[in-house]
C-alpha cells in the first residue's frame, strides 16, 4: 500500500508546518486536546474539498466547517484558525499565516485574504492538479466513524443509504442488511476459510469480541427493524456491542485500497474486548484496508501488535505507526514510535500507556511514607 503524507500548516493547534505519514495502520495516541483529533478533522476537511467542482474563475472552493455528514461541528474560520495569529491585526502583516493542508503534493489552503469576513463557511484556495491527486486517495472509499456512534435503540428506522455505515453508525442494519449474503475473501474471515457468507464472518468476529453473543436483523415494521442480541432488543443490552458493530460491519465491507478511520474503538468495551478489537483492525489492514485509529486505549495497541507478531499475514511491523501526542507545560510534541518484528516498541515515553506503573510506583511511596511515619 502506497504511503499517505499530509501535512498540516497553520490549523488549530498546529502552528508550524507538520508531517503526518499513514501507514497500513496508524495509530494516534496520547493525552487529550493535544491534536489527535485535529489530525482526523483535517482528513475529513481534505475529503470535503475533493468532492468540490473549480467551476469558479479564481479556483476557490467553498466549505462548510460544519458538516453533519463527517460530524463536522468545527465552528467559524476563527474557531479553526491557529491561536498563535491572534496578535495579527490584519492580513497586510507580513508574519499573518495561512492555513494549509498538503495531503501526498494536492495543496488546499484557507488563506486569510479570502476569508477576512468568513463564518461558517470558508473559501479554499486549490487547482484542478490537486483536486485530481486527492480524489486518487480519497476516493477509492473513505469511512469514518466518529466517537459518538449510535447508541441501543429499541427499533432503527430504515435508511435509504446502505452501502456504507455513516459516521454514527445510524445505519447499521441496514448495511448487513445488504450485505449478508455477499462473499467474504479469506483475508477478512475470522480463522481464514474460503467460501463463507459475509454474515457469517461478522458473526463469528462478534463472537470473538462479546464471547456467546449472537446477533440477528429482525423487521419490526415496514419502515424500521431490531437489532436482536441473544434475543432482547439491542436497548436491553447495553452500549458495547452497538458501538463496536459499525466497527466490525465497516472492516468487513471497506474494499481493499480504501480507508477507514475510527476514533476511540474501545469505547464501552472491557479490557478483553479492547485488545481483540485492536486485532480483528489489524487483521483489516491486512487485507488491503489503511486503517486510521484515535484511542486512548493500550489494550487496542497491544491487540494491533499480537497480530502482527503472529505472522498469520504479510503484514509486517513496518506496517504499523504510532503517533504520540505529548504536552509538557503547554509545550506540545508528537512522537513516532515504532515496532520490532518481536513486537518490541522503540520507545516507552513518559505517560505512554504507563499510568499503572505511574500508580504503582505512588502506591508503594505512599505506603513507604506510611510506614515511616509510623516509625
Amino acid at each position: 500500500m502506497d504511503k499517505l503524507i499530509l501535512n498540516i500548516d497553520g490549523f488549530k493547534c498546529f502552528k508550524e508546518d507538520t508531517s503526518f505519514e499513514f501507514n497500513n495502520i496508524t495509530l494516534l495516541t496520547g493525552a487529550n486536546s493535544v491534536g489527535k483529533s485535529s489530525v482526523v478533522q483535517s482528513l475529513l476537511l481534505l475529503k470535503t474539498i475533493s468532492q468540490g467542482s473549480l467551476s469558479i474563475p479564481d479556483s476557490l472552493i467553498e466549505l462548510d466547517l460544519n458538516d453533519e455528514k463527517y460530524a463536522l461541528e468545527l465552528g467559524t474560520y476563527d474557531d479553526i484558525k491557529n491561536k498563535s495569529n491572534d496578535d495579527y491585526e490584519d492580513f497586510m502583516n507580513p508574519d499573518a499565516k495561512d492555513m494549509k493542508f498538503v495531503l501526498n503534493g494536492a495543496v488546499a489552503s484557507i488563506r486569510i485574504q479570502d476569508n477576512l469576513e468568513a463564518g461558517n463557511k470558508v473559501q479554499v484556495s486549490t487547482d484542478k492538479q490537486s483536486l485530481t491527486r486527492m480524489r486518487r486517495y480519497l476516493d477509492c472509499c473513505f469511512v469514518y466513524l466518529n466517537a459518538e456512534r449510535q447508541p441501543p435503540r429499541y427499533e432503527y428506522k430504515n435508511i435509504d443509504d446502505n452501502e456504507f455505515c455513516d459516521c454514527h453508525g445510524k445505519n447499521t442494519g441496514d448495511v448487513i442488511q445488504k450485505h449478508e449474503q455477499d462473499n467474504c475473501p479469506p483475508i477478512r474471515s475470522f480463522d481464514f476459510f474460503e467460501g463463507n457468507k459475509w454474515k457469517v464472518e461478522l458473526d463469528k468476529w462478534i463472537k470473538y469480541i462479546f464471547p456467546g453473543v449472537m446477533l440477528a436483523i429482525s423487521q419490526s415494521a415496514k419502515d424500521s427493524y431490531q437489532v436482536k442480541i441473544l434475543g432482547n432488543a439491542a436497548s436491553n443490552v447495553g452500549f458495547g456491542i452497538t458501538y463496536a458493530l459499525p466497527i466490525l460491519v465497516s472492516g468487513l465491507i471497506v474494499p481493499e485500497g480504501g480507508m477507514l478511520i475510527v476514533e476511540n474503538p474501545e469505547a464501552h468495551l472491557h479490557a478483553k474486548a479492547q485488545s481483540n478489537m485492536g486485532y480483528f483492525l489489524a487483521r483489516m489492514a491486512a487485507a488491503g484496508v489503511r486503517v486510521i485509529i484515535e484511542t486512548h486505549s493500550e489494550h487496542i495497541v497491544n491487540g494491533i501488535r499480537r497480530m502482527i507478531v503472529e505472522e498469520r499475514t504479510e503484514m509486517s511491523a513496518n506496517d504499523m505507526t504510532i503517533y504520540f501526542f505529548q504536552d509538557k507545560n503547554g509545550n506540545k510534541k508528537i512522537m513516532n514510535i515504532g515496532m520490532d518484528r518481536k513486537g518490541n516498541l522503540s520507545a516507552f515515553p513518559e505517560d505512554f500507556f504507563d499510568q499503572v506503573r505511574q500508580d504503582t510506583l505512588a502506591i508503594l511511596r505512599i505506603d513507604r511514607t506510611k510506614l515511616e511515619q509510623k516509625r
